[in-house]
């Protein structure tokens, strides 16, 4: 992939050779072989019992694991962090006795010692590590050992690892799925060796996992691992990494946070380049397909903080090469049966989010460039004038005073009463938010106290005590020998695919600072940097060391202002930090600027200092948990849920916040990654993301609004989506992006014929999306709540929702990108392409379910809660779905097809223009506080067996979330093999279980009946409020449950179309109700009302003749 460089691109500075900067993955790999970088590659491996030991004490570090010794000297050391997760570790910089007890902060314990014990008392498991085994003079091997609750043991994971030549084999027990085709590699010496594991219940030893011979190479700081490439393997996940398929193959990736508008400034070839390093860094692939038809998948996660590079069989279409180039190279892989277990495993480990306010799943509205109070007032208005739901408005830095954090801009013409403002807009049931970028404007107004600024400086308030204990990060840099004199530094940029370099000295933004340079690096005194929104935007400024708690404190607590102004949750921008490329490194800090390395309490190498470039990620991950944590510890907001929205980390921040994806633009490649990037982050267990609906930039630089088909198929694909934010630029870029503003458009200006009927379709398609997003508000939110349970993402891969389906890894891999599930049983396909191509859109039913065609509206009557199934389609079958966009009625519910999965359970709510909060103060807010009840109908469909988990709860408070007892009485996942229990180990401390979880099952049998003599299908119906230590006690009064939800529920018992109605009998039984059960003929569906109340267990039994 060979780049451009600049036309007065300097060749001969040092900057080229000084080994401390990005290294695209395709140069570093070419590099690897290059005599000039001293590559070695150990030739064998051996182990010592004293390489265990720390000073003549064993090394808790061994406890789940062995250290291991290459014929080089190095150290390379192997743990089993579960029994079914296990970790490489190797640093060519350490000895034996250096590889300690502790995490990276990614992993939710700060020791593998606390990890095991939490996970374990939260499993229920009974599991360790054997003593390793010595097999002939050929292998050693490593394994895991899960004993049952009968006392019976089971192997895990055995890992054979090779001594000459090295190499590490990894081989589980593996269950046909039924479905087997075999599993190639029988005749492997390892398996049919008699320290194999035990061959049990129908089961096959398979090799899930091996690197190659000799498969660790090293320099002086990077780290590659090759490992073994299987033909029939698929590879999915990668976090947010864009490209042109879910599965990627045959690709350089990689993972460096980088500030990349556009997705194209390395190779220039947009968003559909799998290579370009984006916002957000989550090394993290799931391999599947390895043994078809065999219950195995296997997850790789690289936990390293500073560039990480993979060549997907690129190179080599037989071997993977996964390299760090800084600090320790740390490989966790991670063994499952399906790929919702692989994610449980994996998260149970990075962790998960606490329970989020049910509103951010709302619609929300986002412009740079609503620069004043009352344009944020007035778009609020105008969607309350449409009857468009909106939960979210998101205010830019257009709010701050000349681009300082943490303010707003009070003088007249910008936002002179915020707090009137915010109380406002929460009067409509709109939450705001507003964008907090980690720089503190140095910029000085004799006129205003920035006291954010101000208390940064603790020596003195204006650092006349000195520079020793202000806040800041330091300009302390770690010099390039080769760079004389040293302040003859030089950045590293690209840009649209061009290199070049920028020399601080003389390079400044368009807008004014006139800091010395010379002066300023390495003098100790706070690093100078700055933001660049654009032209003559943007601030100078420090950055405050978030890689210090006590710093991350002091940041927490600048939120107050704020909050006490009206704000409702925060938007976390320019992550990285972002800054103008003036100031450091590929729009960051100086690759050699010394950062606090932030190791754990107690940690030796805690107080080291690391170069920036070695620690690149670790900042925003402090970042966002600096915020998360403060914000819980406001006044005011002590009880509340909170919610960040970010725009890049690393792994482990989705236990802090929600990912959007970076600034896109309207365009139809933009937009036909922006689905397969939030499924992406769902495997690799990030379970809230979204793009910038619509795209934030314009296509073209004189487009002055998103093309209106693409926005109204972004809005489809969206539709049930767990974030959805309409976000875009004013700023002299585009006029608008609201749904109503195509209408006023259309009005005032002339279009073409041919354009007129997707005008007109725009408000009225958009406004039927989101409403139908709100009447099914109850369905996402009992799969955010799930999360928390299991792991699972809201939005879900169909890899994920159907194992058995083998053509989703092989055929059907298009479908897998451009297809997703909520929760599991609703299948939205959204439509990619113009209509000027075609106007169908084929879509995939999973197999081996049957699937009908969404019969769901957001407004109906009670009496006829949604249309007449139409005839049931068979699993594994493709549809030419008629997609046409209209403005007509009757066409708009078919723009984005949507079906339902057989025996499904669907609760559907009324919709209302926000999401309700009755912990609002009657005084104050008397329409939220006071909302009618929204009764919610359960739809139940024909078909298989099935059963549905809903939660209520007040949608805001802490208290409602599950407690970490209540998650470890959830046999949500036993594994047959392991009988783990999956749970979140790491729930809010002030979590209280108050809320009510709903059961509704329906279960379908087939009985002669004695009298008639015909067969009968009877469908059972029951919905109950499970007990609680043997009482009933759901925790969400019946009163609360009342107020929000009414005394009954709604249910709606269809029927398929081949049903005489004429044979239906309606029979209940454990309650009374008002309302009579009746079969409505026109659409082809039973109505039954049910009690709410948690003492009562309702069954309805509805049989009709066959």
């Amino acid at each position: 992939m060979p780049r451009r460089y600049a036309d007065n691109y300097d060749y001969s500075h040092p900057k080229n050779r000084d080994p401390y900067q990005f290294k695209p993955a395709d140069d570093f790999f070419k590099d690897l072989v290059d005599p000039r970088f001293n590559t070695r590659q150990p030739t064998s491996i051996d182990y010592d019992d004293k390489d265990q030991e720390v000073n003549g004490v064993a090394n808790p570090a061994c406890k789940f694991g062995r250290i291991f010794r290459f014929d080089d000297g190095k150290f390379l050391m192997i743990q089993f962090m579960r029994p079914r997760i296990w970790r490489l570790r190797f640093n060519p910089r350490f000895g034996a006795a250096d590889y300690s007890d502790f995490n990276t902060r990614t992993i939710v314990q700060d020791s593998l010692t606390d990890l095991v014990k939490v996970l374990d008392a939260a499993e229920g498991i009974n599991w360790r590590v054997d003593e390793l085994k010595r097999v002939d003079s050929r292998f050693f091997i490593l394994q895991s050992v899960i004993i049952r609750p009968d006392g019976t043991e089971e192997i895990g994971v055995q890992l054979w690892i090779q001594r000459n030549p090295f190499r590490i084999t990894a081989v589980r027990s593996i269950a046909s799925a039924g479905v087997g085709v075999g599993i190639s590699g029988l005749e492997h010496p390892i398996l049919e060796s008699p320290e194999s594991i035990p061959v049990r219940d129908g089961r096959s030893n398979a090799i899930i996992w091996q690197t190659k011979e000799r498969g660790l190479l090293y320099q002086d700081d990077a780290v590659v691992l090759n490992v073994d490439k299987f033909t029939t393997s698929k590879y999915l996940g990668f976090g947010e990494q864009g490209g042109k398929s879910l599965y990627k193959d045959k690709s350089f990736m990689n993972y460096f946070n980088f500030d990349n508008m556009r997705y194209y400034n390395i190779y220039d070839e947009g968003p559909l380049c799998d290579s370009e390093p984006l916002y957000h860094s989550e090394p993290y692939w799931i391999e599947v397909n390895t043994h078809p038809g065999y219950m195995s998948q296997l997850a790789t996660f690289v936990d390293n903080y500073s560039q990480v590079v993979v060549d997907l069989g690129k190179t080599n279409q037989h071997q993977t090469r996964i390299g760090t180039r800084f600090n320790s190279f740390q490989g966790i892989f991670i063994a499952g049966d399906d790929v919702g277990q692989v994610i449980r495993l994996y998260t149970s480990i990075i962790g998960r989010p606490w329970l989020r306010p049910r509103y951010i799943l709302g619609h929300h509205q986002g412009c740079y460039g609503y620069e004043t109070q009352e344009l944020v007032e007035y778009y609020a208005d105008k969607y309350r004038e449409a009857d468009f739901p909106l939960d979210g408005m998101h205010i830019d830095v257009d709010m701050q005073r000349n681009y300082k954090t943490f303010t707003i801009d009070t003088r007249q013409g910008h936002f002179p009463n915020p707090q009137a403002m915010f109380s406002k807009l929460r009067a409509l049931g709109i939450r705001c938010s507003t964008n907090i970028t980690p720089v503190i404007s140095s910029l000085e107004e004799p006129d205003f106290t920035y006291e954010t600024y101000n208390s940064a400086w603790v020596g003195g308030g204006d650092g006349s005590n000195g520079y020793q204990d202000n806040y800041f990060v330091r300009d302390n840099r770690d010099n390039d020998p080769s760079v004389v004199p040293v302040n003859n530094e030089r950045y590293l940029e690209y840009g649209k695919g061009t290199r070049y370099l920028q020399d601080p000295n003389v390079d400044r933004p368009d807008y004014s600072d006139a800091y010395n340079f010379a002066e300023n690096r390495n003098s100790g005194w706070p690093f100078h940097g700055g933001v660049d929104y654009g032209g003559t935007k943007g601030s100078p400024g420090y950055y405050p060391n978030l890689n210090r708690k006590v710093v991350r404190d002091w940041w927490g607590k600048q939120y107050q202002y704020l909050f006490d102004m009206g704000l409702d949750f925060v938007w976390q921008d320019m992550t990285s930090p972002c800054m103008a490329q003036q100031y450091g490194d590929m729009k960051s800090w100086p690759f050699r600027l010394l950062l606090d390395s932030n190791g754990w309490p107690n940690d030796p190498i805690a107080s080291e200092k690391k170069k920036a470039i070695e620690i690149w990620s670790l900042y925003s991950l402090n970042l966002h948990k600096a915020t998360f944590k403060g914000l819980h510890l406001l006044k005011g907001r002590e009880e509340k849920r909170n919610f960040i929205i970010g725009r890049g980390s690393f792994a482990g921040a989705q236990r802090y916040a929600g990912l959007w994806t970076g600034d896109n633009s309207s365009t139809w490649e933009f937009f036909s990654i922006s689905v397969a990037q939030v499924l992406a982050l769902g495997l690799s267990g990030v379970a809230f993301s979204g793009a910038d609906v619509g795209g934030f930039e314009p296509s073209e630089d004189w487009e002055r609004f998103a093309d209106p088909e693409l926005l109204i198929r972004w809005y489809g694909a969206y539709s049930l989506l767990p974030w959805f934010r309409n976000h875009y630029v004013r700023k002299g870029k585009k006029w608008f992006q609201e749904p109503f503003e195509y209408e006023n458009y259309r009005l005032t200006n002339p279009i073409k014929p041919e354009d007129e009927v997707v005008y007109r379709a725009v408000l009225p398609v958009c406004k039927y999306t989101i409403r139908l997003r709100y009447s099914l508000m109850q369905l996402l939110y009992d799969a955010m709540f799930e999360n928390l349970i299991n792991g699972l993402p809201i939005a879900r891969a169909m890899v994920i929702t159907d194992p058995l389906d083998s053509s989703l890894f092989s055929s059907n891999e298009w479908y897998t990108a451009h297809q997703y599930l909520v929760r599991n049983d609703i299948l939205v396909a959204p439509v990619h392409h113009p209509q000027s191509e075609r106007a169908t859109r084929t879509l995939y039913l999973p197999y081996p379910d049957a699937w009908y065609p969404l019969n769901l509206r957001p407004d109906t009557d009670p009496a006829q809660p949604g249309q007449a199934l139409q005839p049931r389609v068979s699993g594994g079958t493709y549809v030419d779905f008629d997609s046409r966009i209209a403005y007509e009625e009757s066409q708009i519910p078919y723009v984005t097809p949507m079906y339902i999965r057989e025996g499904a359970i669907i609760p559907q709510i009324e919709v209302r223009l926000s999401t309700p909060d009755r912990t609002r103060s009657e005084q104050d807010y008397p329409n939220l506080a006071n909302e009618p009840a929204n009764p919610i109908t359960i739809h139940v469909y024909p078909g298989k067996d099935n059963s549905y988990q809903m939660y209520l709860d007040d949608g805001v408070s802490r208290k409602s979330a599950p407690t970490n007892q209540w998650l470890a009485s959830q046999e949500i996942s036993i594994s047959a093999e392991t009988g783990q229990i999956l749970q979140n180990a790491f729930g809010d401390p002030l979590a209280a279980d108050a809320f009510r979880e709903v059961v509704i099952k329906q279960t379908t049998v087939r009985k002669l009946d004695a009298t008639s003599g015909n067969w009968r299908d009877l469908r059972r119906i029951e919905v109950t409020t499970p007990l609680r230590g043997g009482t009933v006690n759901s925790g969400f009064s019946d009163d609360e449950v009342t107020k929000a939800v009414g005394d009954e529920y709604r249910l709606a018992i269809w029927h398929d179309d081949d049903v005489d109605l004429n044979t239906v009998t309606i029979e209940t039984e454990g309650f009374t109700s008002s309302f009579t059960p009746w079969t409505n003929p026109a659409g082809r569906v039973t109505l039954v009302r049910v009690p709410t109340s948690e003492k009562v267990t309702a069954i309805v039994n509805v049989s009709n003749a066959i």
